[in-house]
């Protein structure tokens, strides 16, 4: 008989909300069940979750791939992964035959190294049992007469100052963290010795703390979902941000698109120009034209045909009235018109002003990672600049920097975001 998923579990499957080990087990049952199929989805779009998910969990093929370290291959044959890590290395180990043989071949030395325990005979057993009292007694009889002799030394010795003839055999004894603890007055709070823990990275993060030690254990941010976790541990190891490939689809040709010149650019144009907008219903704002009666805007998608066009305008900005396309690449131009003439900006030779709305999937990631922790400016400002969002990021990791005025990670996470969107300006012709 076919044991089918829970009805949880294929809702939680449907919503894409099921833990990556989990999902391929019931992305396997359903895809050859007709049944289960019909509850959560057409078998096209379980392929593109499917998808969705191997770009979540494989690095990128222009880096370098991700491979679990020798120590975690080693604590996980040995079975001493706590819960996220466990996930982790289970997740990776399901695509990632490589170190899937290697945890084989940990685990077959593991237990070859196990040597068997010698279990006494029964007779020698049943030996040792009836003469344990008799050994016992003795032994009492024995601590009984030593304890009998310590006590009648006391007695007899002559009476010393032992604790001034201690001290003056170990000076140093006064300083030690016991004495420290004894000689303390009554009522201080007693301060427990213990050795400090080494950590690579410590972050105020909104609310909490953010922690990550030399092996790369990071700690404070358990809420995530195990692969936005990486990406933050990725960025912190780095200690730098690099800039998403997205962003090259909008680069425009050698231009000044923000400047003032008579090239194609009789006035300036400010946003959205080269970025990544959340917002499906973007706001465009644009330099004022002296003597401009009215302005009107045109936006156009990749293959310049037009999608929208605003009515008579007289201020200097209009939001869309309908939503765009998520993942789609626009261009936009305002036309002044001034003294029946009509100034449009940009036009040939200068570059296109293009804009990217953000991506469904992205977006999604984003606002899981939103609800989980809401207050760190850490997992923002990583999710945003890897979206191609940098404005947003250079924000979040100004708060960063802000609450953590001495952490050197934290400059030199934000000076990478203002880095990368200087060399963006320069490429894509704003600078």
């Amino acid at each position: 008989m076919i044991e089918h998923p829970t009805k949880r579990e294929l809702d939680e499957y449907r919503r894409r909300v099921i833990p990556p080990a989990q999902f391929l087990s019931v992305h396997r049952h359903v895809i050859a069940c007709p049944h289960c199929a019909a509850q959560c989805n057409s078998t096209q779009q379980l392929g593109r979750d499917l998808v969705h998910l191997h770009e979540a969990l494989v690095s990128e093929p222009a880096g370098t791939p991700y491979h679990l370290s020798p120590a975690e291959m080693v604590a996980y044959a040995r079975g001493a992964l706590d819960e996220i890590d466990l996930e982790i290395a289970e997740s990776h180990l399901g695509i990632c035959s490589a170190c899937l043989n290697e945890v084989q071949r940990h685990r077959a030395e593991i237990e070859r190294s196990d040597t068997p325990q010698v279990y006494p005979s029964t007779v020698e057993t049943r030996r040792r049992f009836v003469t344990w009292p008799w050994r016992a007694a003795a032994a009492v009889l024995g601590v009984s007469l030593l304890i009998l002799f310590a006590f009648w030394l006391l007695q007899t010795r002559p009476a010393k100052h032992k604790d001034q003839a201690a001290q003056q055999a170990n000076p140093s004894s006064t300083h030690s963290p016991s004495a420290q603890v004894q000689n303390r007055p009554e009522g201080s709070p007693a301060e427990a010795v213990v050795p400090n823990t080494q950590f690579a990275v410590v972050l105020d993060d909104g609310d909490s703390k953010v922690t990550m030690d030399s092996h790369g254990t990071l700690a404070g941010l358990e809420q995530l979902s195990p692969h936005i976790q990486l990406r933050i541990k990725a960025a912190l190891q780095a200690s730098k941000l690099e800039q998403p490939a997205i962003l090259a689809q909008l680069n425009s040709q050698p231009g000044t698109l923000l400047g003032e010149s008579g090239n194609g650019l009789p006035f300036r144009l400010l946003s959205p120009l080269g970025q990544v907008v959340r917002s499906q219903q973007p706001t465009f704002r644009w330099q004022t034209v002296p003597g401009a009666q009215s302005y009107k805007i045109f936006v156009t998608d990749a293959d310049l045909n037009e999608v929208a066009t605003s009515p008579a305008l007289n201020a200097t900005e209009w939001r869309i009235t309908q939503p765009l396309k998520r993942g789609g690449i626009y261009s936009w131009q305002v036309t002044a018109l001034r003294n029946g003439v009509a100034i449009s900006s940009p036009v040939l030779p200068a570059p296109q002003a293009k804009f990217r709305i953000l991506d469904r999937s992205t977006l999604d990631m984003m606002e899981q990672a939103e609800r989980a922790e809401p207050h760190s400016h850490l997992t923002r400002g990583v999710l945003y600049a890897e979206a191609g969002m940098l404005d947003k990021a250079e924000e979040e990791l100004h708060l960063l920097v802000r609450q953590n005025p001495r952490a050197d990670i934290a400059h030199k996470l934000l000076r990478s975001v203002q880095a990368m969107r200087a060399d963006h300006a320069s490429s894509s012709g704003r600078g």
